[in-house]
């Protein structure tokens, strides 16, 4: 099997993992009777140990080759689920090591993701490996997220989220035994690594991680709090995966628009109607939050992801790749952009826990103003890449000549 082939059936099947269990751990939680503050704890530990990792990897080298490290995150992510499945209604009392756990494998994995993406897909399978992932995401989006959310809402008690977990663990270790396998076989090229210390990032590069950092401020809002909401209010979890499942397919689909076309032109375009996009949805926060409100909102939301999420990595990975050319140098590279995004995500969590606290017992509607003000990001996110980023060949350019 061809790396490229190889990274590409990991890369689904970890994402039918996700989209089968981990978009419920919120409402698992609820269901468990935890209320807000405990969800948000987890998330909020889950997000301080990823941003921790990526700084160990960012400031140290490695002591493993990124496929091992790959191997290593799967594997305690089926630690994770296998827990779960395990302690019941024990992880309400549990959940804060769990979410180190669940950190520490997110680290492992996306960290060896990003480096072997790089040395395994060569500029000619760019295209294909880019456009496949994006439909099949596109697909299992639409069809995995209300699949699980009527599996829960069909069962009694616990046992709906039970059979999801089972089925993301045997999803799991379809991926350590590819990953497993290409090691054992010796078919994977092996990155050369460096003995000597890398130099730091280029100065021209550290600019566009504050568009990274407005981007984590996003993500640690946007990424589950609609979601927890729209289960609170509807109390159900088959909504809740129709309205994950849209999410995912209209992202999918447009990530693979974007990802064929990353001429500056089409990314600035992209950035300017998100960026809109994302400001007429603030007039939704002043209506009633319903299931509709919430479902619309999430939706415009998502929409204006991709454009961002491109733009930012296409430029970020073009840099990685001009001023680095050892494994280590790219480890250390990407830990630094994840360590900008998982401090933007840390501080929004961070936000809603002391408000959690400080409110006891926040009622819904009460958390109108903080996704308000946390939707005029996209203005902070445009005006530096605009400013900064540029396109992602003139970025990559301007930093190489450091």
């Amino acid at each position: 099997m061809k790396p490229p082939t190889r990274l590409f059936l990991i890369t689904t099947a970890w994402t039918f993992a996700l989209l089968i269990a981990s978009n419920f751990l919120a409402a698992w939680f609820w269901d468990l009777g935890t209320g807000l503050l405990p969800i948000f704890g987890f998330y909020t530990v889950l997000f301080a140990t990823m941003l921790l990792g990526f700084a160990l990897a960012w400031r140290y080298a490695l002591p493993m080759k990124s496929s091992w490290l790959m191997a290593g995150g799967i594997g305690l992510n089926l630690c994770f689920l296998a827990l779960l499945l395990v302690l019941r209604t024990a992880v309400r009392h549990d959940y804060l090591p769990l979410a180190v756990l669940e950190g520490a494998s997110a680290t492992a994995y996306w960290l060896a993701f990003y480096v072997l993406a790089a040395v395994w897909i060569p500029p000619a399978d760019a295209g294909w490996y880019n456009g496949w992932t994006g439909t099949l995401e596109a697909i299992l989006g639409l069809i995995v997220p209300p699949l699980s959310g009527w599996t829960i809402a069909s069962m009694e008690g616990l046992e709906g989220y039970q059979v999801v977990f089972v089925a993301a663990l045997v999803s799991l270790v379809s991926c350590l035994w590819l990953i497993l396998g290409g090691i054992r076989h010796g078919s994977l090229p092996a990155p050369q690594t460096a003995r000597a210390k890398s130099a730091m990032a280029p100065p021209a590069w550290r600019p566009l991680m504050w568009g990274f950092w407005g981007l984590g401020l996003r993500d640690g809002i946007y990424f589950f709090l609609p979601n927890v909401l729209l289960f609170i209010i509807s109390r159900s979890a088959l909504w809740l995966g129709v309205f994950v499942a849209a999410e995912a397919a209209a992202q999918g689909a447009l990530f693979g628009i974007l990802t064929r076309r990353t001429d500056d032109r089409t990314l600035s375009a992209s950035l300017l109607l998100a960026t809109v996009g994302s400001m007429a949805a603030l007039a939704l926060l002043w209506m009633h939050l319903t299931t509709i409100t919430l479902f619309a909102l999430g939706m415009l939301t998502s929409l204006a992801y991709p454009p961002f999420k491109v733009a930012l990595e296409s430029s970020a990975l073009a840099a990685i790749g001009r001023s680095s050319r050892h494994e280590d140098d790219r480890v250390r590279l990407t830990g630094l952009k994840e360590v900008w995004i998982n401090g933007g995500r840390l501080i929004s969590l961070g936000v809603l826990v002391l408000l959690t606290i400080t409110a006891r017992g926040v009622p819904a509607g009460r958390f109108r103003d903080i996704l308000a003000l946390w939707g005029m990001l996209p203005l902070f996110i445009y005006a530096t890449y605009r400013r900064y980023g540029r396109s992602p060949m003139n970025f990559s350019a301007s930093s190489s000549a450091k």
